[in-house]
């Protein structure tokens, strides 16, 4: 018998894919974040053929409502790192009691351990802060992929930007500086309790970082990273000038036991 093959020639537009053949879709690599990077695509198209009718702009709304869904785990955040703020005097005074003691005397084990029972007696959880920027790393890496394998961003301008899914073509590259200047305004926002000042100096350096890693980066990713760094300084001012300073337990008598080997 003869067999009936089909062959497609052609750009990888996944409507025009879905068109020919549903299956042929699947054509389209979005990497690991495939979980993220295939609805976040959806919602990009649907924001830009329904309302904008501009990628770079249904990219920011798109990022607006990411920071919208994750806002609850930053007022958790939040909330956490103002506690460890007011319980610092609490903290030093823990650490002030075990002052000198070497990495092995069993006395740091209980250090360690009473200011965990402290953290833990306030609702207080320690790395908690670190969550929200954890959880933007997935979305990071998705419109990578959405910027990298979907021919629908080729060639979409934004302003001055003539291709979002390249680098901007001018000679400075505008978007990485404002995403330089808006790291800095919201480091300076965000409490870090707990931070040597030494530590605070070398995080400094952190939004010129951000700016090296993004400066070559495809426009529309800095776009995404800049927009989230946007609504997060509006996002923190406004949990900065409403919440309250937290009510925390108030500390026990400082007893003078060392533990000694």
């Amino acid at each position: 018998g003869l067999n009936n093959l089909s062959l497609f020639v052609g750009p990888k537009d996944t409507d025009l894919l879905k068109s020919v053949n549903p299956k042929l879709a699947n054509l389209v690599d979005w990497g690991w974040f495939a979980f993220i990077a295939r609805p976040l695509f959806a919602a990009l198209n649907w924001t830009n053929d329904t309302f904008v009718h501009n990628y770079g702009w249904a990219i920011v709304l798109v990022t607006v409502a990411i920071n919208i869904l994750l806002f609850p785990l930053k007022i958790t955040s939040i909330k956490s790192s103002k506690k460890m703020q007011v319980l610092q005097p609490q903290i030093k005074a823990i650490n002030d009691k075990y002052k000198g003691l070497s990495l092995k005397d069993k006395g740091k084990s209980e250090q360690n351990q009473e200011i965990m029972d402290l953290y833990k007696k306030n609702g207080v959880n320690p790395v908690g802060g670190c969550l929200p920027m954890v959880l933007q790393m997935p979305f990071l890496f998705a419109f990578y992929k959405v910027l990298s394998v979907s021919i629908e961003m080729r060639g979409a301008s934004w302003f001055w930007v003539a291709d979002l899914s390249q680098p901007e073509t001018l000679a400075v590259h505008i978007l990485p500086i404002l995403l330089v200047i808006t790291q800095f305004v919201m480091q300076k926002m965000t409490p870090s309790p707990g931070v040597d000042p030494a530590q605070q100096k070398m995080m400094m350096f952190m939004p010129l970082m951000f700016g090296y890693m993004f400066y070559f980066a495809s426009a529309g990713l800095v776009l995404y990273w800049l927009t989230g760094n946007i609504v997060g300084i509006l996002q923190q001012w406004g949990l900065n000038k409403l919440m309250p300073a937290p009510a925390v337990e108030p500390p026990k008598p400082a007893s003078i036991k060392k533990g000694r080997n």
